[in-house]
């Protein structure tokens, strides 16, 4: 590799600063949503935008806020389980998953006859709901042709050994900070690869900037596991009106809380006998935070008596993200015949901020009332998913993964269906929801039957939902450096418990 391509490497890694969630991956699962809310929203898959007189289809069509008559509050706590399974390996591990958390609460307020002219109410609600969950615990036992000295010794290829020498009284840990502050995440990865010897330097001078692996393998073993939790809360404050009691009209000034925490660890073995390198352990942790805000508006129409037509558009949203990341890596070697173990744990954070923006969808629905006996109800909603973005500026990193985001991503289509028959008191529901693949190369595809029972005590209205969805998944073995993918099915239940109470 000649002088000038070391240097190319080399830019393009101080441009990566300190950047390892940023990945179209991530993008994708900050950016997709499912089945959440209300217990009865949920039971009919979610098709509620041309409907109203329920709290979570107010996020869905802000427009369904005119439909109160009657101040209502009501919440909604979700019992989940899960189960993940990884794909096209001959070994692999079932991972099953609980937990309970509040899924949708929220309130609105109507105010009524505030003028003699055709606008006779005004509604203002505020609704709090998941859109998203992160919770998956992903468990693969693999036999691989690319291990992780790939991935340090790529990382490594262009930077000077000098930057990667500790100096006089200079730590390892102090080394680690300074080259996250100064020269980037790659540079660190390649710190860490080195001080465990992963690789070598093509020889001792500290300009030297060509390395080569340490380890020696035909295929090797992963042994990877990964624990992520969190959730996107979108919150929505609606304003919403009648006109002449035919045409309802909203609009939502949306604010989004994004939290993920993800422990991922990879255990390499498989090494051939005479490898130095036997085993390599790595381990990472990180935790995302991002704040975002979006517009809504909303249209609802009743064609005839017993049809409505609903149309909403949500804007892109803007978020401000915060990620901090930890690093442990620990390698198993042979030097001179005896088995030593060099760990680094450099004990400190990486800290980076980023701007990103999910892209806007546009929905459509259409229903038939029976009377006062039930709903049939469906929605077609779109979104461009080659439209995710990072704000990259001058980061030439950012800007190739937005390249690779509009490459890598197309439009997806989402259909819901839903239906509720009423017996007197008590309603029976059921829906489907299905977002089509959004990848070019892949399957990220979800769908899911859900099924609900309700009972209305007249001020009151008990809910039950059930969601059986099934999610398909793109897991990167490691956020970059190695161009290997797990494929998992995510199979996940949900129960939704709601009560509704009109003051």
């Amino acid at each position: 590799m000649n002088k000038s391509l070391f240097f190319a490497i080399f830019v393009v890694l101080l441009c990566i600063s300190n950047l390892n969630a940023q990945t179209s991956e991530e993008a994708f699962n900050y950016s997709s949503s499912g089945v959440f809310g209300s217990a009865r929203y949920v039971s009919m898959g979610g098709a509620f935008g041309s409907l109203g007189a329920d709290l979570s289809s107010i996020s869905n069509n802000p427009a369904s806020a005119a439909v109160f008559l009657l101040p209502e509050i009501g919440l909604s706590q979700e019992i989940s389980a899960s189960e993940t399974l990884v794909l096209g390996e001959t070994r692999n591990s079932k991972i099953n998953l609980s937990d309970s958390s509040l899924n949708q609460f929220g309130f609105v307020i109507p105010f009524r006859n505030i003028n003699d002219g055709p606008f006779k109410l005004l509604n203002f609600s505020l609704n709090i709901q998941k859109e998203q969950d992160f919770k998956n615990q992903i468990s693969s036992i693999a036999t691989r042709g690319i291990g992780l000295d790939q991935f340090f010794t790529n990382n490594a290829q262009g930077v000077p050994l000098d930057n990667l020498e500790t100096r006089e009284n200079e730590t390892l840990n102090d080394l680690y900070v300074f080259l996250g502050n100064n020269q980037g995440y790659a540079v660190q990865q390649a710190f860490l690869g080195y001080n465990t010897y992963l690789f070598d330097p093509i020889s001792n001078d500290l300009n030297n900037s060509n390395y080569i692996s340490a380890a020696s393998y035909d295929q090797v073993e992963h042994d990877y596991y990964v624990n992520k939790t969190g959730d996107h809360k979108k919150y929505s404050w609606t304003i919403a009106t009648q006109y002449n009691n035919s045409i309802y009209i909203g609009v939502s000034i949306n604010t989004h809380d994004i939290y993920s925490y993800e422990l991922s660890n990879i255990v390499e073995t498989g090494f051939n006998e005479n490898s130095e390198i036997q085993r390599v352990h790595f381990n990472n942790e990180l935790i995302v935070e991002g704040n975002g805000i979006s517009a809504q508006i909303g249209l609802i129409g009743k064609l005839q008596n017993n049809i409505r037509l609903g149309l909403t558009y949500q804007s892109a949203t803007k978020f401000s993200m915060i990620e901090t990341s930890n690093q442990q890596l620990a390698v198993d070697r042979y030097e001179d015949q005896i088995l030593l173990r060099n760990e680094v744990n450099p004990n400190t954070s990486n800290i980076s901020e980023y701007d990103f923006s999910i892209p806007s969808r546009t929905s459509l629905s259409l229903s038939y009332i029976f009377g006062s006996n039930g709903i049939l109800s469906t929605e077609y909603s779109f979104k461009n998913y080659g439209n995710m973005n990072f704000q990259s500026g001058s980061n030439q990193y950012l800007r190739s993964l937005n390249n690779e985001i509009s490459s890598s991503y197309k439009n997806a289509s989402l259909i819901k269906i839903g239906g509720e028959y009423r017996i007197k008191a008590l309603s029976v529901r059921s829906g489907y929801y299905s977002e089509e693949n959004s990848l070019i190369i892949g399957n990220n595809s979800q769908s899911a039957l859900t099924f609900g029972l309700g009972y209305n005590f007249g001020a009151s209205l008990l809910s039950l939902g059930l969601i059986n969805s099934k999610i398909n998944i793109n897991r990167s073995l490691i956020t970059s450096g190695i161009n290997d993918n797990i494929l998992a099915e995510k199979k996940h239940t949900i129960l939704v418990i709601s009560y509704n109470f009109k003051l």
